[in-house]
């Protein structure tokens, strides 16, 4: 009768370890779906900040046509502007990135502790890592225009040059048009270097080549004025008009479209993502 209680009381302590076990863990398991559910929702609520920080630089590439309505200081100011979003945006993803992870870690670690709550984990951790996807297509597309944004500042920096260069040599100061070619000069060869930026398509590169060979023949047209040597100078004008007309024939909106087209899967991605976490 002695062993039979005994059994009895330590059948009794292992239902109840077992009711205690399910009780905590159905409670366990409800404060960490609640956790996940709070970070992502934190994440979700940037999304749309994040969406204007990508299409936040605009390339203005009718300024490459010729639009008389550009102007350079107020595109200059737009994309270093722009710029300092795409940096903030950074900031903002690793920072939602790093709580999802560690809650990620906390939802993995936590399920043999919570078996009869482990289907809400599976199904919060799938939510996590959906989020985490997003996040990494949303860091590529911000580094990637960081590096756009320095391109556009070292060309519109150029254009903005050579505004004042033609106005310079309209009023006939050919000294001080030289010495904002020269200027101009180093702007061009800044963003030739930085026209292979991930996005850019190599049409932009070379477009950017023909205009540092403009700025160069321009610059021994302006040479050969200021020495007096008139024949030399007919030979460069017929340069820069070649120059020129290479620049006028590349096709604008094409190369708009290709950058378009560069980010939109990975912004798409993000946002099919950001829908999958919210699920």
């Amino acid at each position: 009768m002695l062993r039979k209680r005994i059994e009895l009381i330590v059948l009794g302590i292992f239902i109840i370890g077992i009711i205690g076990y399910a009780g905590t863990g159905i409670v366990y398991a409800g404060a960490l779906a609640a956790n996940a559910e709070r970070t992502i929702n934190t994440v979700v609520s940037h999304q749309n900040s994040l969406n204007s920080s990508f299409t936040s630089i605009n390339s203005q590439l009718s300024a490459l046509g010729g639009d008389s309505t550009f102007n350079a200081q107020q595109a200059i100011t737009l994309v270093d502007k722009s710029v300092a979003n795409s940096e903030l945006a950074t900031v903002t993803i690793n920072q939602d990135d790093a709580s999802l992870a560690s809650v990620e870690k906390q939802l993995n670690g936590s399920r043999w502790l919570t078996a009869i709550g482990r289907s809400n984990l599976d199904r919060e951790s799938t939510r996590v890592g959906h989020a985490r996807k997003a996040l990494a297509a949303a860091r590529k597309i911000a580094s990637d225009q960081v590096l756009d944004g320095h391109f556009w500042h070292s060309l519109y920096t150029a254009l903005g040059d050579l505004d004042t260069l033609n106005k310079q040599s309209g009023a006939g100061d050919l000294t001080a048009a030289r010495s904002t070619l020269t200027t101009m000069q180093t702007d061009a060869s800044q963003a030739v270097q930085q026209s292979a930026s991930p996005g850019l398509p190599a049409e932009l590169h070379d477009l950017m080549v023909d205009l540092q060979s403009f700025v160069s023949d321009y610059g021994k047209e302006l040479d050969a004025q200021l020495a007096g040597d008139d024949a030399s100078v007919a030979q460069y004008q017929t340069s820069v008009a070649a120059d020129l007309t290479k620049l006028s024939a590349y096709d604008i909106d094409k190369i708009g479209k290709e950058i378009d087209a560069f980010y939109k899967p990975l912004i798409d991605q993000f946002n099919s993502e950001i829908a999958a976490a919210t699920a």
